[in-house]
């Protein structure tokens, strides 16, 4: 039987998608407002980190749960999330993009280049909420 930390993936989840909804909020606001005003590029670079930690955590619960291959990089965890069809291909070429984005977020924080960031949120906030109910589809086959 797996050991499947189905509560703390439940809170992560949870906790992803407030914050989702405020990438949506700023998102709506546009580029030019937000990227004009920082606070929201602060906002939005925290929510956009805790995304994409939420996405690595519940990934790692996923792998560490289900003894899937040991992941050498963020990267790698949607990898083997693609592997083990957790998620899509489609999904995991843009979680794959906003993992990678961590880098700005985490070492260069100095130096975030907003504009990227708010692409990159633009076109990847669909597929990040996609990424719930693709987890809970996978839990629900493999543990019921």
């Amino acid at each position: 039987m797996y050991d499947v930390n189905t509560k703390r993936i439940d809170q992560v989840l949870a906790y992803m998608s407030l914050m989702l909804d405020l990438l949506d909020k700023l998102r709506e606001r546009g580029a030019e407002a937000v990227l004009a005003d920082e606070v929201a590029v602060a906002a939005m670079e925290r929510a956009l980190h805790l995304s994409i930690e939420g996405i690595v955590d519940v990934g790692n619960a996923l792998i560490d749960g289900f003894i899937m291959r040991d992941p050498g990089s963020y990267s790698d965890i949607v990898e083997i999330l693609r592997d083990e069809q957790v998620i899509t291909d489609e999904q995991a070429v843009v979680l794959t993009r906003v993992v990678d984005f961590r880098k700005h977020l985490v070492i260069d924080y100095t130096s975030v280049p907003a504009g990227e960031m708010f692409a990159l949120a633009e076109e990847a906030v669909a597929a990040m909420r996609q990424f719930d109910p693709q987890v809970r589809a996978f839990l629900q086959k493999e543990l019921f």
